[in-house]
């Protein structure tokens, strides 16, 4: 109770300050000469939001409202929230954002890449939300194979894992390693419900491969775990890593992928 208070509390500090920073002249607002409030008033938010003024006054004073997504939307054009905004006005209202209104357009800089190609010979890869691979270094193709020869699907880790037929040779615990690459897919999954890249993918699984189907209907659910991970590589023979995963700045759906040799016991 007291926690969700507080919540309450920030989201209307949260909004206020965002208010408070516009100018009523730039948003073609007429205004008195000798206007003393700062930025814009609540029934002018409620106006451009088009909700209530009282009902507005309510949620900046901490009330138990429920704002919906639809109107936390026109909230958060009302007040010209940027993306990071938004998203923290969702998390404040409890909502989970959707997908397309506040994800950026994937994309990787040129000085990530650069840093990949730094690590070499440790093979590192960007990976996107729906883990495909979208950055690598020459080290991560010799591991995995040629990243710049395959298409989009097959530069899915998923894909790769379920529908390649060498990945059971390539890891010795390959049985382990599918399913707890799966489970970490399945909180991805449940991150972006209704993004229709992720059920076209989970359908092609589906239907390329029985264990995937059959996985996939325990709804094991896990986090990205450290550790390590054997490889048994036609070319490069046995091989043992331990394998870090970090965010791209600025992207918290990117993530870099580093393995990291180390001697076999």
């Amino acid at each position: 109770m007291e926690e969700d208070l507080k919540r309450r509390k920030e989201l209307g500090a949260f909004l206020k300050s965002r208010r408070s920073r516009l100018s009523p002249s730039e948003l073609g607002i007429l205004s008195a000469p000798h206007r003393r409030a700062k930025g814009l008033r609540r029934e002018e938010v409620a106006d451009m939001a088009g909700v209530s003024n009282i009902w507005y006054t309510w949620l900046e004073q901490g009330r138990d409202v429920r704002p919906s997504v639809q109107v936390l939307d026109s909230l958060g054009q009302a007040l010209q929230l940027n993306r990071y905004e938004l998203l923290h006005l969702y998390t404040l209202a409890e909502h989970r954002p959707p997908v397309k209104e506040w994800m950026p357009d994937i994309h990787v800089d040129q000085s990530v890449q650069r840093m990949l190609d730094k690590l070499d010979p440790f093979p590192s890869y960007v990976r996107g939300p729906r883990w495909d691979t979208l950055a690598w270094n020459n080290a991560a193709c010799e591991l995995f194979g040629d990243f710049n020869e395959m298409n989009v699907l097959e530069r899915n880790s998923l894909w790769r894992m379920f529908a390649r037929p060498d990945y059971p040779d390539l890891l010795p615990d390959w049985p382990d390693a599918a399913q707890s690459l799966l489970a970490q897919f399945r909180t991805s999954y449940g991150q972006h419900i209704g993004d229709p890249s992720f059920e076209e993918l989970v359908d092609l699984l589906k239907n390329s491969s029985e264990q995937f189907k059959q996985w996939w209907g325990d709804h094991e659910v896990l986090g990205i775990p450290l550790g390590l991970k054997r490889f048994n590589h036609p070319k490069l023979g046995e091989l043992l890593f331990e394998h870090q995963s970090l965010t791209v700045a600025d992207y918290p759906d990117l993530k870099i992928t580093v393995y990291i040799p180390v001697q076999a016991e």
